[in-house]
């Protein structure tokens, strides 16, 4: 977590060094990244900086935190569980908000493809966390429709959600690298999973 004086800052210098940290990440892998670069591009004095944040790692954190905010703002109605949605309908809806932030924040985006393509970064407990919260959030919106009878009871939750998020972060990851494909066929293919997990694969007589 950053220290008191960081959050003491002014915001305009708080996003000096933000911005600064999303050029660095947005360059270079998690591994290589240069802590005096973002200190240069920050304007900030080196030991200006361990006032702020004891390390490296404990920026990194608050750069995590501080994409988590932007989704939570952008994806806030989606996780409102006061609105009626199935399980299938809530992921149709964030794996499409999930391009709408991309598009909206791109060099945040390549910035956390940096950090997450990094196996130093897998590794972390902060990605673990986040990880193990999505599984978690996808498991927990399984087994409420498994209580109405909507998704068949003898299906594990947890391995569900643990395919679907997989899926899920592997199309977005691929598509804001490489954005050949209109949203037009992102939607099919949205609609072509959840069509198959709907109905299955074999053919029923």
């Amino acid at each position: 977590m950053p220290k008191e004086t960081f959050l003491n800052l002014k915001q305009d210098k708080k996003q000096k060094i933000i911005d600064a940290t999303i050029k660095e990440l947005s360059i270079h892998p998690y591994e290589h990244v240069n802590l005096a670069n973002i200190i240069r591009d920050a304007g900030i004095a080196r030991g200006s900086f361990y006032q702020y944040f004891e390390n490296k790692d404990d920026l990194y954190l608050f750069f995590g935190m501080h994409i988590a905010e932007k989704k939570a703002l952008m994806f806030k109605d989606i996780f409102d569980m006061s609105i009626p949605l199935t399980f299938l309908e809530r992921f149709k809806k964030l794996f499409l908000r999930g391009f709408d932030f991309a598009n909206a924040y791109p060099d945040l985006v390549q910035a956390g493809y940096n950090m997450v393509q990094s196996s130093l970064f897998k590794s972390s407990e902060m990605y673990q966390n986040s990880y193990k919260g999505g599984i978690l959030f996808f498991e927990s919106l399984i087994q409420i429709d498994q209580d109405k009878g909507i998704i068949r009871k003898d299906i594990n939750a947890a391995f569900l959600a643990e395919m679907i998020l997989s899926y899920m972060n592997s199309l977005n990851l691929d598509y804001y690298m490489h954005p050949t494909e209109s949203m037009d066929a992102i939607n099919n293919r949205v609609d072509n999973i959840i069509d198959i997990l709907q109905k299955g694969i074999e053919q029923h007589v």
